[in-house]
């Protein structure tokens, strides 16, 4: 992915490249270019709320200079065509040079220039995997500047209540006043409310024959709930592997339910006579939501991205959140053994 491509040259090249800058320098962006690219693409910088800064096709080998802006210092959305990279940008001269293809990103190479607080905080970025174990090293207080902390957890997509919190609680009232900063009040804030032992979210749901179900329906049984959607080849994935723990653990006081986020019913429909699956099978035909107005299942639960698995005890309290694999097994087990 782009993201992964672009995080791997910012941290071998910058060091050299960068020129200099001060978090909150009163210049302007500059930002400007040539990339090798086998067809044209567009280059775009938007905020984290949605507004656009700055966009121009550019095509293979021709220089590309943007009207220089001067921006709040902030983490911003740099997208090659869909594939979106969130950075740390400050008011600096940035120069992106390398190759690009679009039909290949993981064979693209893109050197950017002049970010030198993107590489400083990503110093500090999570070591581990996946998002519900992430954590951050507490030495971190008084390393960084301003929001920069909340760049780091927006970009670092932490969905566990503590590391959001610890970079909150580093960050004073002038920089949580900033867009990253207000995504991450709101973030800690949603994480708190359904923290490990909170109530879960009583939804209700239409199953394939119209009827609704909800959640409470399921009192007095351990309910594993999986977020998917048809068009997410991840969750398919998943829904795969939950199929051998679900016929080795089933019994009386184990319950699974899919939740579709899919926004035609006719999508929803032709994937499960495709996978088949055993267990209940609900729709939420308010669908998948991206961007900062999450639908109100994402919400309640907290999730920004799909699929997610969540652990439910039997009196209805999140016991297990953003479970992957044989996570799901082992949490069943434990559930089980209390």
């Amino acid at each position: 992915m782009m993201k992964n491509i672009i995080y791997k040259v910012f941290c071998g090249v910058v060091y050299f490249l960068f020129l200099g800058t001060t978090l909150f320098a009163q210049g302007k962006l500059e930002l400007s270019g040539k990339i090798r690219l086998m067809e044209p693409v567009v280059l775009r910088l938007e905020s984290i709320d949605g507004h656009e800064i700055f966009k121009k096709v550019i095509k293979n080998n021709e220089s590309f200079n943007f009207p220089k802006r001067h921006i709040a210092p902030d983490v911003y959305l740099l997208y090659f065509g869909d594939v979106a990279q969130p950075v740390y940008l400050t008011n600096t001269k940035i120069n992106i040079k390398g190759f690009y293809n679009i039909k290949d990103q993981k064979n693209s190479s893109i050197n950017i220039a002049g970010i030198s607080e993107y590489e400083e905080l990503m110093k500090w970025y999570p070591v581990e995997e996946f998002a519900n174990q992430k954590t951050i090293n507490p030495n971190i207080k008084g390393k960084l500047r301003g929001n920069m902390y909340s760049a780091l957890a927006y970009i670092a997509n932490m969905t566990t209540y503590e590391p959001n919190k610890l970079l909150l609680d580093c960050m004073d009232e002038t920089a949580k006043n900033t867009l990253s900063g207000k995504w991450l009040q709101h973030r800690t804030d949603s994480l708190y409310n359904y923290s490990i032992g909170a109530p879960a979210y009583d939804f209700e749901l239409r199953n394939a024959e119209g009827g609704k179900v909800k959640l409470s329906d399921f009192r007095g049984k351990i309910v594993l709930v999986d977020f998917w959607a048809s068009w997410c080849a991840a969750c398919r994935n998943e829904m795969k592997s939950l199929l051998p723990i679900y016929n080795d653990l089933k019994s009386k006081d184990l319950e699974f339910i899919s939740i579709s986020l899919d926004t035609k019913d006719e999508d929803w429909r032709k994937a499960m006579s495709i996978e088949k699956l055993p267990w209940v099978m609900l729709c939420d035909d308010e669908g998948f939501v991206i961007g900062n107005r999450h639908n109100k299942l994402q919400r309640a639960f907290g999730f920004y991205s799909i699929p997610f698995i969540v652990l439910i005890d039997k009196e209805g309290h999140l016991i297990a959140r953003d479970l992957r694999g044989e996570q799901v097994r082992e949490a069943i087990l434990k559930a089980r053994n209390k």
